[in-house]
């Protein structure tokens, strides 16, 4: 798919960069210079040697630096996009990797430099074959050694738990097959904190080291471990050092000196935020340090180090004998000869900076989630077309493909919405390609499993049906467990006729379900929405099923208003402009200022009010003006500064629809200088009530938040992770604790009572910030800060410049300004978010949030499917797990060896081991030869699973929080 020739986001036309050389200042001059002339310059060699005696003086403080083993690497830190787009860093880096071949070359032997982010290779072997091979025989000599193993450098707190799979996965299978070796050191030295499923994934994907150097950032608390090991909520560890880039490890040794301590005798092993680690001293040695110290070095960012000059600097550090040429796995290997006096860390690892960079350019993160989510489903939905016996073909390279572009936009300035609006051009056309790949594999299936009669198991001996009174579908439930579902079903399906209202609804119309429970329910209309919004939906209707986990259920959409057939029903919903009242949940709303003033759910704390206070759902703004990195950072103290922006200016409160599937109130009104709008819905057997904050926004240096408080009296907040969950404390006491203002989540966020009888639980489909003190929650909801400007070297520089010349004007200054949407939910619930008050564990909200980012997947069929005999498409389970609290996370075909086996992932989800037992839909299971436990990298571990052929059940056990792979071997 074409690159648009003008941006989206930066109105840039773009230039033709084919023949534009990434500049390098590293000339042959300069070679020569620092290589051969400087190095034997005594006022060069003084210079050195005075440093390296400066640091001598500092480390005599602690320990005798002639003990200390400085081992010594080069690296270069390379932005696959920030300052500059994705095209010019296929540039960067091939000028790089030139650089260090000639450093290797020069040096044998001794040189060596670290390289990380398969991407780089992948574009490289593109590009420039000949340089590609000249890096793989260089990786033999031992010039240059592979490590990390991520397909990129990720953020590392939002992607998802598949999505980190996916990044191993890739990298790690690229690295194996062009190089031949597995790296065990993962290399993420410059994300902005990271999430604590990341040991799980890292350990059971080939790591045994872990190195960062971003958590050294801290700006409130100094965070003074430095060789620890990291374990993650399943009880994964894995070896971490936490130190600077190049010689800052030895410039703030002094700070950091207790964190290369071994713990004395006694000392206490386990540490977490809970606790005051200023504390750290009391608990190690007092005469002894690790002597093991890494010190790798470069020129990074975009690239271009080792330079010239800081080889020959640490050339002249190792003939000191102060430090000596190593490799990064060599260093770890005799890191590890302490590990077991090493301090455990049992936590996230937060970074006290950056934290804004989990809010801002929300469209980024949207979509980052949308195609996780979306993804994840058509793998399964195409595993089980592929096992339909209809010809399907699952499509490996469509959504390998598909995977690597999220994977891309996942780097730690392009998922944080760091980067210049060019890098967003760029992402807008990648997500409009993974559409077009989705729903065209979406459309092969549809073909296959509706291709007609006697073809394979499935029997379609119904009339087919497509006109502009019905259309046959198929209904796809990702998720895999029973839901009771909302659907959504365009109008389009239908063909261009389908006659709207004067308010652009359609006719009301029945869903009826061919298979399964075989329910026919009424279908509501709905007008489009404003097509010049975020992810506007077109004309069509909204239903409510009850779908089998992971199914396929063929179904049938009809108008049957023309028909004569249907009376409309009765509205199960009261609403007026104070609140909408369903079956078993009520709400209040305040007229004057549209906050949610009550939440009654009839079944829970006794009838009573869920919700405290008299703002919930306002939006309240702050100051969003932080005078460094303002893309990366909140405003210090944010709280200090709220910018008065009144909820009851012009307030309009409207009943949009009240009918038999759905009730929606909305809210308009301005706020500042932006038009607001705030939606509320009820849905018939739904317990949610769903939420929309929807603008156009116009001001920039803003920060909104949108508080909801509950009657919990919550002294912890629990939301999820990467394959797991993480509980915080809403009244911290302990420094690094309370420094954890803004808070990572993933797809809820939950308040419960202290006695776990009950909670509130906030679904969201795309966001990722919040806060939480006492009861309540305040979800971040928009950020419009300055943008970064492009590197001096950028080739967007051109672009801007062509711009200027043209018409005077210039890409915009500020982001998150401009149409906006954001959808979200309340959950009632009964019990915590992980259990209940008698102690066994709960699913409730998990599942919820599942069901809140996989929707049904509707999709037209060439014919009706009846599902009939023995076919897949039944509406029957894929797969039926118990217990409740372990989920399927993914369902995909074998991509190590591609093998075509069948690869399922479980998970558990609220911290109870359990056993698990998985029925297999019959025409699955009969094709199932074995079961083997795999890794994630999908290669066999030998652990115990069971696999029951005549039953079609496989069985195995479960850690807390664990990922368990299984790998179906097809006979």
């Amino acid at each position: 798919m074409a690159k648009s020739t003008v941006g989206r986001v930066s109105g840039n036309e773009r230039v033709d960069t084919s023949a534009m050389a990434e500049p390098d200042a590293d000339t042959e001059a300069m070679r020569k210079l620092f290589l051969e002339d400087v190095k034997d310059d005594p006022d060069f060699k003084s210079e050195i040697a005075f440093r390296v005696d400066q640091w001598k003086k500092v480390i005599g403080m602690s320990m005798d630096p002639a003990k200390i083993d400085i081992h010594m690497c080069g690296e270069s830190h390379i932005d696959v996009a920030w300052l500059w787009r994705y095209e010019q860093t296929r540039k960067k880096a091939a000028v790089t990797l030139r650089k260090a071949l000639l450093h290797a070359k020069m040096f044998p032997g001794t040189f060596s430099y670290a390289l990380s982010e398969p991407i780089l290779l992948e574009w490289i072997k593109a590009d420039d074959p000949d340089l590609f091979k000249e890096i793989q025989a260089e990786v033999k000599r031992g010039g240059i050694e592979l490590v990390g193993g991520a397909y990129v450098e990720p953020d590392c707190m939002m992607p998802s738990g598949e999505a980190f799979t996916r990044q191993r996965l890739y990298g790690q299978r690229f690295y194996r097959d062009n190089f031949g070796i597995l790296p065990e050191v993962e290399w993420f030295l410059d994300s902005f904190g990271y999430n604590w499923g990341l040991p799980q994934i890292l350990a059971k994907s080939g790591a045994k080291y872990f190195w960062t150097s971003k958590i050294t950032w801290n700006m409130v608390t100094r965070f003074p471990f430095v060789n620890f090991w990291w374990e993650g909520p399943d009880g994964s560890r894995i070896l971490t050092a936490n130190f600077h880039m190049g010689p800052g490890e030895l410039d703030n040794w002094v700070f950091f000196e207790v964190g290369r301590r071994p713990l004395k005798q006694g000392g206490r092993k386990i540490w977490d935020y809970t606790m005051d680690y200023d504390e750290l001293g009391d608990h190690v040695e007092e005469n002894e340090i690790c002597p093991v110290v890494g010190d790798f070095s470069g020129k990074g960012d975009g690239g271009h180090g080792p330079t010239h000059h800081e080889v020959a600097v640490m050339n002249e550090y190792a003939s000191l004998k102060f430090m000596h040429w190593s490799k990064v796995h060599t260093f770890y290997r005799e890191l590890a000869r302490w590990s077991d006096r090493f301090p455990v860390w049992k936590d996230e690892l937060y970074l006290e900076n950056h934290q804004g960079t989990f809010s801002v350019h929300a469209e980024v993160k949207r979509h980052n989630r949308l195609f996780e989510n979306a993804l994840t489903a058509i793998e399964t939905f195409s595993v089980l077309a592929a096992m339909s016996g209809k010809g399907f073909s699952y499509p490996a390279a469509k959504i390998e493909q598909a995977w690597k572009t999220v994977l891309k936009n996942q780097f730690h300035d392009v998922l944080p919405g760091s980067s210049i609006p060019e890098v967003y051009d760029d992402s807008m056309d990648d997500w409009d390609e993974n559409v077009e790949i989705i729903e065209s594999i979406k459309a092969d299936i549809g073909k296959s499993l509706g291709s007609g009669d006697k073809m394979g198991e499935i029997e379609a001996k119904t009339k087919p049906v497509r006109s502009n009174d019905a259309a046959d579908i198929l209904l796809f439930n990702p998720v895999s467990w029973e839901r009771v579902a909302r659907v959504f079903i365009p109008a389009t399906l239908l063909g261009t006729a389908v006659p709207l209202d004067k308010s652009g609804r359609p006719p009301l119309a029945r869903l009826s379900l061919l298979a399964g429970s075989r329910q026919e329910v009424a279908a509501q209309p709905v007008a489009a929405e404003d097509p010049k919004g975020i992810d506007p939906r077109p004309a069509g209707w909204w239903s409510v099923v009850t779908l089998n986990g992971c199914s396929a259920t063929p179904a049938r959409i009809t108008i049957v208003t023309r028909q004569g057939g249907m009376v409309e029903p009765a509205s199960p919903f009261k609403a007026t402009k104070t609140g909408i009242e369903g079956k078993a949940i009520a709400i209040t709303i305040d007229p004057a200022t549209g906050a949610l003033t009550g939440l009654v759910a009839r079944n829970i704390n006794g009838g009573k009010d869920l919700l405290a206070g008299k703002a919930s759902g306002l939006s309240l703004a702050f100051l969003d003006e932080s005078k460094a990195w303002p893309a990366w950072n909140l405003t210090p103290q944010y709280w200090k500064f709220p910018i008065e922006m009144p909820n009851d200016k012009d307030v309009q409160i409207v009943v949009e629809d009240c009918g038999p599937v759905f009730c929606s109130v909305a809210i308009h009104r301005i706020l500042g200088k932006s038009k607001v709008i705030q939606k509320i819905a009820m849905f018939d057997g739904c317990p949610e009530v769903f939420l929309e904050w929807i603008a156009d926004w116009q001001q920039e240096k803003v920060m909104i938040k949108v508080p909801y408080t509950t009657a919990t009296g919550a002294t912890s907040v629990v939301a999820d992770i990467a394959f797991g969950a993480i509980e915080r404390s809403t009244v911290p006491v302990a420094p690094g604790d309370k420094a954890r203002h803004e808070k990572i989540c993933h797809k809820y966020i939950d308040l419960s009572t202290p006695g776990k009888e009950w909670g509130i639980a906030m679904l969201n489909e795309g966001k990722y910030a919040f806060d939480a003190t006492g009861g309540t929650m305040r979800l971040t909801m928009l950020r419009s800060p300055e943008y970064p400007a492009p590197a001096g070297e950028a080739f967007v520089n051109k672009e801007r410049e062509a711009r200027l010349k043209k018409d005077g004007t210039a890409p915009p200054r500020y982001s998150g300004i401009g149409p906006f949407k954001c959808r979200y939910a309340l959950l009632p619930h009964e019990g915590g978010a992980l259990a209940g008050a008698n102690g066994k564990p709960s699913a409730v909200v998990k599942r919820a949030a599942e069901e809140f980012n996989q929707p049904v997947v509707v999709v037209p069929v060439a014919a009706a499917v009846t599902g009939r005999g023995d076919s897949i498409v039944d509406g029957a389970a894929m797969l039926d797990i118990k217990p409740a609290h372990v989920m399927a996370s993914a369902v995909k075909l074998n991509e190590w060896d591609a093998n075509g086996n069948v690869i399922m992932r479980f998970l558990e989800t609220s911290g109870f081991p359990a056993d698990v037992t998985v029925s297999l839909h019959p025409a699955i299971a009969k094709r199932v030869k074995s079961a083997r436990m795999v890794d994630l990298l999908e290669r066999p571990t030998g652990a115990a699973c069971t696999w029951d052929a005549a039953g079609g059940v496989l069985s195995f056990k479960v850690g807390k929080f664990e990922a368990c792979t299984v790998e179906l071997v097809l006979g």
